[in-house]
């Protein structure tokens, strides 16, 4: 760092990125060990987001409200950018964009419901839902983000607007071994019991970069790729190679991904939160948020309308960007 307390490498986030990643493929680390990495970043890209790290884009409420940022690539997996956090001022800080483990949210819906629904329910956009009043299955009440009822709608509108209360009924009539299957084949890891309550993202486990990789899929007509920073690395001293080309995994039908995607799409022009037009392409779109409890709030004298996870996932032909803010 520099006397400001900035980081001299303003690549820093990225570099902590790749060299965690080959620390854990290799077991080597490259602070210790004379090598040369070739990394997947688009320095364009990456450019955009250390402006936005700056305020170049937006003004931030304080000091203490933190954000990260994944992109990776539908083409090829391939980590493109990421802003790790606010404010970092050494090498290898705590990288938000890699090692959170945050809720994601209404974000976890298209993964733990209505993505299963329609690949092994043979459900479609249409599908209807009763969004009325309704328990989890141990009698808790569930509620809608507005605490009102939408009465009889469609799988879209209800993905579109975010109701809590179709997506519990869609997991619900779910095979609950075929929902952790579809889940993990995704990257995703919710611990060891698949709850109830996950269906509206209600547990600890998700980074932006897991949540970029895995809406990627649906870009990619149902393929999963395992997100990489680098895609070779030569050891100096000895010339030894080691290189990491993306594999891709087919996790769901087209059709399944279609429909979630043909769902975001909408949500990203006119869901929750979303408004986002880019011309000529079709942008998808997804929100998420998860609130403190109000007791908690008060004790800590932070305002009732704070909240600690604010997700936006969009996703276009090219890439998949995940935005978590809190």
């Amino acid at each position: 760092a520099d006397n400001n307390g900035t980081l001299v490498n303003k690549y820093q986030g990225f570099v902590d990125t790749v060299v965690e990643e080959v620390v854990a493929k290799t077991g080597n680390d490259p602070y210790n060990i004379p090598m040369q990495i070739y990394s997947t970043m688009d320095p364009k890209k990456q450019d955009v987001l250390n402006s936005l790290d700056n305020g170049e884009y937006y003004t931030f409420v304080n000091d203490v409200v933190q954000t990260s940022i994944a992109i990776t690539s539908i083409k090829d997996g391939s980590v493109t950018a990421v802003l790790t956090g606010r404010n970092q001022t050494t090498e290898r800080s705590f990288n938000r964009a890699t090692m959170m483990n945050r809720h994601p949210g209404s974000t976890a819906k298209p993964f733990f419901d209505y993505g299963p629904l329609i690949e092994f329910n043979n459900a479609s956009t249409y599908t209807p839902f009763l969004d009325e009043k309704t328990t989890y299955s141990n009698g808790q009440n569930i509620k809608n983000a507005d605490g009102g009822y939408d009465g009889l709608i469609t799988m879209r509108q209800a993905l579109v607007r975010s109701r809590n209360i179709p997506a519990l009924r869609a997991f619900k009539q779910l095979d609950k071994e075929k929902v952790k299957d579809f889940v993990h084949s995704l990257g995703i890891n919710y611990g060891d019991d698949l709850l109830e309550s996950m269906a509206i993202g209600g547990f600890d486990g998700i980074s932006p970069l897991t949540m970029s990789a895995a809406y990627a899929a649906f870009a990619r007509g149902g393929y999963y790729i395992e997100p990489y920073s680098f895609t070779k690395l030569v050891y100096t001293e000895s010339g030894d190679t080691f290189e990491q080309k993306p594999v891709s995994n087919k996790v769901m039908s087209e059709e399944t991904a279609y429909m979630i995607d043909s769902m975001l799409v909408t949500g990203g022009s006119n869901g929750v939160g979303g408004n986002i037009k880019v011309s000529g392409t079709d942008v998808a779109a997804k929100g998420g948020t998860s609130t403190y409890d109000g007791i908690f709030l008060e004790k800590i004298g932070v305002p009732d309308s704070a909240s600690a996870d604010n997700w936006m996932e969009v996703f276009s032909p090219d890439y998949s960007i995940s935005v978590w803010y809190g």
